[in-house]
């Protein structure tokens, strides 16, 4: 059925059931039989402002609240792209929508699904008509003001959480490191975590990180291998690592319980004729291509779809330079930060599509704390981004 499939697979066969089920218009589901360019940016505000759901376009319900009497269509010439830009430029802040044209046998109409997550950064601002919209007795409601300002107590309270766990659970350890023990490396930690981490997304156990390890390695890869066989459970939730006790260095992958998924790798290259600090940006770009892909995995393993927010930081940069061929640092210039921070948010069900673009625009900003203008690892020609040196 629609509800349980990603919306990539749906198909005029699970429309046809929630006919057959009589499955009825609900918090999470709205029947409509036309498409208006007005109306939708009302829905998906209220929609998004409250637990998510779907939009059905094409089907004429028995009434307010009924289930499908009708599967007519619309035209099949809805162009999604417009739909989209409607969408983003008439919400604030901005939201991410899935649509999809589902075409009926037969016919030359189709059916249009678009789902829409659950907001993590409420209240959602209908800017065409200037009101919030929540959902409610199945129908966009105006909220009052009561509620909206509920709602923005709780997205601040939400970003300050996440801060707080992300410098505790993750960060504060390294920090804690002794200077002659944080010399051994230049420390790189790759993080993907929801916006909202309230809850408890799935139960750590061996079967679920055994066999999270085997859809991901089913996945072609760019670079190198990613997850061990060291596999064990934390307070946090589940652990693939290994210890370099003579450099005093962890390199270990995590998801923890709330959906945080952190990676941390040394990124320094030893060479023994050369003393200098050199920062393997090689290595970096392919944790964080790693990291991003893996999540996509994760999330699409536990069912979860919203925004991400992707953290990149670096500890221990000082006087470093970046590898050139093991030799040179290609015209740049050593960093002179001690740490440097890279910050992005993206669409939990993009992540395995842009990864390469992701992971171009974070390695680009990290290239420029060693003078340079753009990462030497990327290349764009006609719109296509490749990986390699």
């Amino acid at each position: 059925m629609l509800f349980d499939k990603p919306l990539e697979d749906v198909t005029f066969d699970d429309i046809q059931e929630l006919s057959e089920e009589q499955i009825e218009e609900s918090m999470i589901l709205d029947y409509k039989q036309e498409l208006n360019d007005y109306s939708i940016i009302k829905q998906v505000t209220a929609f998004s402002n409250t637990k998510g759901g779907y939009l059905v376009y094409g089907v004429a319900e028995t009434g307010k609240g009924g289930h499908p009497q009708s599967i007519n269509g619309i035209e099949s010439d809805i162009n999604k792209e417009r739909l989209e830009q409607i969408i983003l430029g008439n919400i604030i802040p901005r939201v991410s929508v899935q649509i999809k044209k589902v075409p009926i046998p037969g016919k030359d109409r189709i059916i249009l699904v678009v789902h829409i997550p659950e907001g993590q950064s409420k209240p959602y601002y209908n800017n065409q008509d200037k009101r919030y919209y929540k959902r409610y007795n199945f129908s966009a409601t105006p909220m009052d003001e009561n509620e909206v300002e509920w709602l923005y107590q709780s997205r601040f309270f939400g970003m300050s959480k996440l801060e707080r766990y992300i410098e505790e659970a993750i960060y504060s350890s390294q920090k804690k490191l002794p200077h002659e023990v944080q010399l051994h490396g230049i420390e790189s930690h790759v993080v993907v975590a929801p916006l909202k981490i309230d809850g408890q997304m799935f139960d750590p156990s061996s079967e679920f990180g055994l066999k999270l390890m085997e859809l991901y390695s089913s996945k072609k890869s760019d670079c190198g291998d990613y997850l061990t066989y060291s596999i064990r459970p934390t307070k946090s939730g589940i652990k693939w690592g290994d210890e370099d006790k003579i450099r005093n260095v962890n390199n270990k992958v995590e998801v923890h319980r709330n959906g945080v998924v952190h990676s941390m790798k040394n990124c320094r290259s030893f060479f023994q004729d050369d003393h200098r600090k050199r920062f393997d940006d090689e290595l970096l770009a392919c944790n964080i291509l790693h990291t991003i892909r893996f999540s996509s995995t994760f999330y699409s393993k536990i069912d979860y779809i919203g925004k991400v927010k992707i953290m990149v930081q670096i500890f221990n940069c000082t006087n470093s330079i970046i590898i050139n061929d093991q030799r040179e640092h290609e015209n740049g210039t050593e960093c002179d930060s001690e740490e440097i921070l890279v910050e992005r948010q993206w669409d939990s069900w993009k992540l395995e599509e842009d990864s390469l673009l992701i992971t171009k625009y974070i390695m680009d900003e990290v290239s420029n704390y060693y003078g340079l203008w753009s990462s030497r690892l990327f290349h764009e020609e006609e719109g296509i981004i490749t990986y390699g040196v």
